[in-house]
């Protein structure tokens, strides 16, 4: 028997479109301090989101997704300083990862240009 996943697409892209609100929410508070609570909230939101797109062979979404879990990682066991220029560019991540998972979710291809 086969499972076809295509019917959970939905809930996927709903959990990622949260998540991702939580991500830009929880970064904007970042500008105000480093909260080591907010961050681990960021970071399982992108956890998340790197792990369903893995399942449902986002790979694209998943690959990215990794390198920003990666840097957020890095902040919450304080091997990586938070600063406004990091705190900017996973602001700007987000943006990506958000234009990626609509393209996924609207069967377009990924502008691997701007996730480069």
């Amino acid at each position: 028997m086969s499972i076809d996943l295509s019917e959970f697409h939905d809930v996927f892209f709903e959990e990622c479109f949260e998540g991702l609100g939580v991500m830009e929410s929880g970064l904007l508070t970042l500008d105000k301090g480093t909260d080591v609570e907010e961050i681990n909230a960021i970071f399982r939101a992108a956890h998340s989101i790197k792990g369903g797109s893995a399942s449902f062979g986002f790979m694209d979404i998943s690959s990215f997704t990794h390198v920003m879990e990666t840097l957020l990682d890095e902040m919450r066991d304080g091997r990586r300083q938070v600063t406004q220029p990091i705190v900017d560019l996973l602001l700007e991540s987000v943006d990506v990862l958000r234009s990626m998972v609509t393209a996924a979710q609207q069967h377009e291809e990924t502008n691997l240009d701007r996730a480069a």
